[in-house]
């Protein structure tokens, strides 16, 4: 069983009275007002607009760098008849922006070549995927998720007259790129508020913005509304892990309601595939954890072109069958991540020098680069720090690999400290990618520990597991739970409440797949079913008295609901 971890109880919030009296004018429990003050939102409209988001509350992007020129390109191609070739990354926030540029631009009446990328080929959009759209005869290209800095394609594309547009939201390299727009929040001159949004959130505004350049010229009820692609921006923000407040929050409420409706038959023949049932409301846990690892998995291998066909597939018989393709696909991914992950802790377990580390370097030959960001995902749970994780391949004499952040390090900000030892490197905040010489890999492992040490300062490696206050099971009842709810989406910028609990008492216990403990918690008169992921190995039996962190929610199964914890730390209890 695990010792008991370090806890950072969240800023409770405000005094009980100021509770109620907001609580009231709210008409919100008490609770979900003490979660919003704990995390920063005290003023009252503010609260107002977090619990009923709106879709007029969006900002207008009129201030976003290279809106005009993007929509002038996209009216010119419509109205000349061009043919449009989109180009998407190979990962969640890739496919949907290549989903919705697409599609949509062919409910305009375009024709659309769609094409994502392959891993196999090298991050973003290459030379040879500017010839591939070339041969296939298009008049301007879009890329979706990549190309602010890719140079040499859009340069090849330049030369040869064909326009491009660039959809993006990773950092802008100092020389812009020579593309005919520029559609990315972080490029100098920007002055649109929000720099949050992921390419799938760029893709909508643009949509939405094109709609009402061509309302002028056409029957605005005539022209597709870009509200039924919201579904898809709220999977690609939700997957890429940007923060979800602001715009962000409001487009995964209402992208997961257009979602619950099950009308993309790629979506509903997802959903069966992954046992979700049909009449459950869905959630971004759906999206993050069910969703999202099954269309990661094929770029993850190769080509990502069987999520692309999945989500743009126009019938249930044509997406039941992509979506056992996709399934297929994930069933491998997790065969060959449980591999490397196993693999990498034998490694560090074997470093005396990784206790000390602030943050962590892995790399073994053999791993498919693939698959070594999601095992860095699960390094970064257990070692509780970012954690890079390298696939040498030592007959191109290259290692690549992927970095999963910790608490608030920038782990591409930390990469950047470290760009002369590396060949190329990109992403954001939260997670980024990187390709070096293998023979540079020890003299990384020092300076990526060294720039995360840089950034925390004095601070802890580890700053301890947040909590918002202490919720015995007795507490915990169907209100809460719709008041909790209320709250969401939880992910990046707005973690889940997690609450602590004393001094429970080990009903029954299991281990599911050799690694999820599965177990029922007493405390008092009232019994609850828990899992805790990962923790197979804890050691937790029968008659054990514990402490836990954990998140309540609903679990459905065949119709019906019933209350789970997910568990998040588990330690022995300390009893007087």
């Amino acid at each position: 069983m695990d010792e008991a971890p370090r806890l950072a109880l969240r800023d409770p919030g405000a005094e009980a009275s100021e509770l109620r009296e907001r609580a009231g004018a709210l008409e919100v429990a008490p609770m979900a007002v003490s979660l919003l003050m704990g995390r920063g939102v005290r003023d009252f409209d503010a609260q107002n607009r977090w619990l009923r988001p709106r879709l007029a509350d969006l900002r207008r992007p009129d201030s976003m760098a290279g809106f005009d020129p993007a929509i002038d390109l996209l009216k010119t191609a419509l109205t000349r008849g061009w043919r449009i070739g989109v180009f998407g990354d190979y990962d969640v926030d890739g496919v949907t922006t290549a989903t919705i540029l697409s599609s949509y631009l062919e409910a305009l009446g375009a024709e659309v070549v769609s094409r994502v990328a392959d891993r196999d080929s090298g991050y973003g959009f290459g030379v040879d995927d500017a010839k591939a759209l070339a041969e296939a005869g298009v008049d301007v290209v879009l890329t979706g998720d990549c190309g602010t800095s890719d140079h040499e394609a859009l340069e090849w594309l330049r030369q040869r007259g064909i326009p491009t547009a660039v959809i993006d939201h990773h950092q802008v390299p100092e020389t812009m790129p020579p593309a005919t727009a520029l559609l990315n929040p972080h490029q100098a001159g920007c002055e649109f508020p929000f720099k949050g949004l992921c390419s799938a959130g760029v893709a909508f505004y643009l949509s939405a913005s094109l709609r009402t350049a061509l309302a002028g010229d056409r029957d605005r009820r005539s022209l597709p509304d870009p509200r039924h692609w919201l579904d898809m921006v709220a999977l690609g923000t939700v997957c890429d892990m940007v923060p979800l407040v602001d715009e962000n929050r409001i487009l995964v409420r209402h992208g997961l309601a257009v979602m619950s409706q099950r009308r993309r038959p790629g979506l509903r023949a997802l959903l069966k595939m992954a046992k979700v049932d049909e009449d459950v409301l869905l959630d971004e846990s759906h999206l993050g954890f069910r969703l999202g690892p099954r269309l990661n998995a094929p770029g993850r291998l190769g080509p990502a072109e069987p999520s692309l066909a999945l989500l743009r597939a126009r019938s249930l018989p044509e997406a039941k069958a992509m979506a056992a393709q996709v399934e297929s696909f994930n069933v491998k991914r997790r065969q060959l991540q449980a591999g490397i992950v196993a693999e990498a802790e034998a490694l560090l377990a074997g470093d005396p020098a990784v206790a000390g580390r602030r943050g962590l370097v892995v790399a073994k030959e053999g791993w498919l680069h693939g698959i070594v960001g999601i095992a860095a995902s699960n390094l970064v749970q257990t070692y509780r720090r970012p954690v890079l994780v390298l696939a040498v391949d030592t007959v191109r004499g290259e290692a690549r690999g992927s970095v999963r952040t910790f608490g608030e390090v920038d782990v591409r900000a930390a990469l950047s400290e470290c760009a002369p030892l590396l060949r190329r490197f990109g992403g954001h905040k939260a997670a980024a990618g990187v390709s070096m010489d293998p023979s540079a890999i020890p003299a990384l492992v020092d300076a990526f520990d060294a720039a995360v040490g840089r950034q925390l300062g004095d601070g802890a490696v580890d700053p301890g597991i947040g909590y918002d206050g202490a919720l015995t099971l007795e507490a915990i009842d169907p209100d809460l739970l719709t008041a909790l709810e209320g709250l969401g989406p939880y992910g990046v910028g707005f973690p889940a409440p997690r609450f602590l609990l004393e001094d429970a008492e080990v009903d029954h216990v299991r281990v599911l797949k050799g690694e999820h403990l599965k177990l029922a918690l007493r405390q008092g008169g009232v019994l609850v079913d828990a899992i805790a992921f990962g923790k197979g190995g804890a050691g937790v039996n029968v008659g054990d008295r514990v402490s836990c962190l954990y998140v309540p929610e609903r679990s459905y199964f065949r119709g019906r609901w019933r209350l789970q914890l997910i568990v998040d730390a588990i330690w022995p209890a300390h009893r007087a």
